[in-house]
């Protein structure tokens, strides 16, 4: 797929890259020394961990001296074999631990932050349930309807849960045979995010997670309409299809329709450049005192840069989750 123009911000110092599919190709900087490759520091932090008890073998290379923020790989190319074996972007098997895995991602950067990570184990569906809506910042937001959809749709999941915890939700999700993803409506994914990260995260930290997820929806309701016109007209132009800018968008569905409720994650990442260098800058200060007390996002510098690594291990989460057939390359200037 055609990569999404990306935008400067100077004074943020933040820039997103192209949007990229499942089959592009691209060379891989975190290598261990067994011979795996990976696209991120978190997911070698990970492999290392788990199969070598945390002691890199010989030969295992970082770029920039180990350093986490480090340049980022970009996803390789599977081929034929690679398919057939089931092999995922990062050379593990396709298995229900890959979403885990990117959740654990999210986890290891913020672990690079500050202490994050609650250490309250909630065993009971209910319990993370009560957690989960008890501490939603619904407070934080002016308007109800800017969160309302991803709440109730929290609410709903684990109802679901607490009423079958023997039966994963995601499985009754419709998928696209064609596309090989969910059609599930992007409020619900975006809910089924919080839903896993949430409980592991602190109170503190969820709600800022929270914050950010209401934010990135906001940001799709707002332009992704006009977003899916522009890629469609790109697509136009450059011969990828024989349609003009009608199928995916149409009029009526710019004045009525809200994008979360209507649309699928096929196309969620078009508006990933805007909503970094343009959204945040602009909303977070809307939030007033309640942006001060923030540790991990907000409109300084630094913290627009934590929102471009937490949106990277994002896509790799909606990938993972096939709700999406793309990922995302960001970098900031720290990466060049």
């Amino acid at each position: 797929m055609d990569p999404v123009n990306s935008t400067n911000k100077d004074d943020a110092s933040v820039q997103a890259r192209a949007r990229r599919r499942r089959n592009d190709q691209s060379s891989r900087d975190y290598t261990c020394g067994c011979g795996k490759s990976y696209l991120s520091y978190p997911a070698l932090y990970t492999h290392l961990k788990q199969k070598h008890q945390g002691s890199p073998p010989q030969g295992t290379t970082q770029p920039n001296n180990m350093n986490p923020k480090a340049n980022r790989g970009r996803p390789k190319r599977l081929d034929e074999n690679d398919l057939k074996e089931g092999k995922s972007d990062d050379e593990r098997s396709i298995s229900n631990n890959e979403p885990d895995e990117t959740i654990e991602q999210v986890l290891l950067f913020l672990d690079s932050i500050g202490n994050f990570r609650s250490v309250i184990k909630y065993e009971k569906e209910e319990e993370k349930q009560s957690y989960l809506l008890s501490s939603f910042p619904k407070d934080y937001f002016t308007n109800s309807n800017d969160f309302n959809s991803i709440y109730n749709n929290i609410k709903d999941i684990t109802n679901e849960r607490i009423k079958n915890p023997d039966q994963d939700p995601l499985n009754k999700e419709e998928i696209d045979k064609d596309k090989n993803i969910k059609k599930t409506q992007i409020s619900k994914i975006l809910a089924y995010f919080l839903v896993a990260i949430g409980p592991q995260l602190t109170e503190e930290a969820y709600k800022e997670m929270a914050t950010f997820i209401v934010l990135f929806s906001m940001a799709l309701n707002e332009t992704g309409y006009q977003a899916l016109q522009n890629y469609e007209q790109e697509q136009y132009q450059q011969g990828d299809t024989d349609k003009k800018t009608q199928s995916l968008v149409k009029q009526d569905q710019n004045i009525n329709a809200v994008y979360c409720e209507e649309q699928n994650g096929e196309h969620i990442l078009l508006i990933t450049n805007d909503f970094i260098l343009s959204f945040l800058p602009l909303n977070f200060p809307k939030l007033g005192n309640v942006e001060k007390t923030f540790r991990i996002f907000g409109s300084p510098d630094e913290k627009l840069k934590n929102a471009v690594y937490v949106t990277q291990h994002l896509s790799y989460w909606l990938y993972a989750m096939k709700f999406t057939n793309s990922r995302l390359a960001l970098y900031t200037d720290d990466d060049q």
